[in-house]
């Protein structure tokens, strides 16, 4: 009597851990790619983000293959952050670990190596959020909940050729609760940032804003952003 045994000897796919780890590469290239494009490197960074997040195209393909697209992906970030670190391209070094990191993690294979690398990958993914995220905060998210204390005053063009309009409007201004006055000049205008301090009532704010108003070439006074003016 002869039985004839039928095995599938179609190959794993990736384990969820190499998976995983893959998903927080491309994460953390997304969120730093995004850092990148507001400083106007889009042109660098988005090509290294398209290579982080290349290896999620073979999240259902054979461990081996899976294992092979995030080594070469993982090494190739981690060579061209070197050669362009002075544009700060070392920023993508944490995906690039995690995608090297995601080659061996297969439980299935290496059991002992996976929980370890799955714990180094672990630190890696939680220290680069919380990067991301005081950068986040410290940057916009607070300043954009921060309660302005500055009048922006847009001011006639040559304003400033007048070296006693500056040191007229500061010792004016300070009077009725100015803290600093300074003043600049670019392509999109010229300015006098009145500061004053937190503690002025609103009456008192009210006070400076029509002082400042009254000077002489001042067009339009209002609160600026705490992103904007500090």
């Amino acid at each position: 009597m002869t039985t004839d045994l039928c095995q599938d000897t179609t190959p794993a796919s990736a384990h969820w851990l190499q998976r995983s780890l893959a998903v927080s590469g491309a994460l953390i290239a997304v969120l730093v790619t995004v850092w990148g494009v507001g400083l106007g490197l889009a042109g660098l960074y988005v090509p290294l983000c398209l290579g982080a997040v290349a290896p999620l195209l073979f999240l259902r393909a054979p461990a081996k293959r899976f294992g092979a697209v995030c080594t070469a992906a993982g090494f190739g970030l981690l060579g061209l952050g070197l050669l362009t670190f002075l544009a700060g391209t070392v920023v993508f070094w944490p995906s690039a670990l995690l995608l090297l990191f995601a080659a061996p993690a297969d439980p299935r294979r290496r059991p002992v190596a996976a929980r370890v690398i799955g714990g180094l990958a672990a630190a890696v993914t939680t220290a680069s959020l919380a990067g991301c995220g005081a950068y986040a905060w410290h940057f916009h998210i607070a300043p954009a909940l921060a309660e302005p204390h500055t009048y922006r005053a847009e001011v006639d063009p040559g304003w400033f050729q007048d070296r006693r309009g500056l040191g007229d409007a500061d010792e004016r201004l300070k009077r009725v609760g100015a803290t600093r006055v300074t003043g600049a000049q670019s392509d999109k205008g010229s300015y006098l940032d009145v500061r004053f301090a937190d503690r002025l009532s609103a009456p008192e704010r009210e006070t400076l804003r029509s002082e400042i108003a009254r000077m002489p070439g001042i067009n339009r006074v209002a609160l600026c952003p705490v992103s904007d003016c500090g």
